[in-house]
């Protein structure tokens, strides 16, 4: 009897050892080289269509956007950020919010020759914690951030609550 627990005390240690081992290699490795052609991102991408609308007090305010990848080499979106905004997160309109959602723009993949939009009623941004200075008409700053640590700033107009979404701003 007393061979049998040894034997379960001792493949349970084993397999426990098993797992703990690959994690404290890879812990000791260094971070992968950034491929070439993504330290320069910014360059491929363009952002267009940007509009940050306010909401009724306790609600954030939204961010709608699209982005538009025109060279051959996917890049990744690793983040987004603004003065204006405590914090950041994604959302869709319709559909309930998961953890993937909340985290979708800090790794979003831009496929070559395309484009992304992220309009009402799809995947978008909430601001929370808005800065109490922002109000309609004027513009704030945005910035994109890619795999590579490239990064490109965007102004954002204003658009009073329940405004039409849809932006004439032009690229940048």
């Amino acid at each position: 009897m007393k061979r049998s627990h040894f034997a379960v005390l001792f493949c349970a240690a084993l397999s426990c050892s098993a797992y703990a081992i690959p994690q404290a290699w890879a812990d000791n490795q260094p971070p992968l080289p950034v491929l070439p052609e993504q330290t320069d991102a910014q360059k491929d991408i363009t952002i267009f269509n940007t509009s940050l609308h306010l909401a009724p007090p306790g609600e954030p305010a939204t961010v709608y956007f699209a982005l538009s990848n025109s060279s051959e080499t996917a890049h990744l979106l690793t983040g987004v950020s603004s003065p204006v905004c405590q914090k950041l997160m994604g959302h869709h309109a319709d559909q309930e919010s998961t953890p993937g959602t909340r985290v979708l723009f800090t790794h979003l993949a831009l496929p070559g020759n395309s484009t992304l939009v992220f309009p009402p009623g799809g995947y978008h941004l909430l601001c929370f914690g808005l800065s109490s200075n922002v109000q309609p008409n004027q513009t704030v700053q945005f910035t994109f951030t890619f795999m590579g640590g490239s990064s490109k700033t965007v102004s954002v107009p204003v658009m009073g609550a329940g405004t039409d979404a849809e932006s004439d701003h032009q690229p940048d």
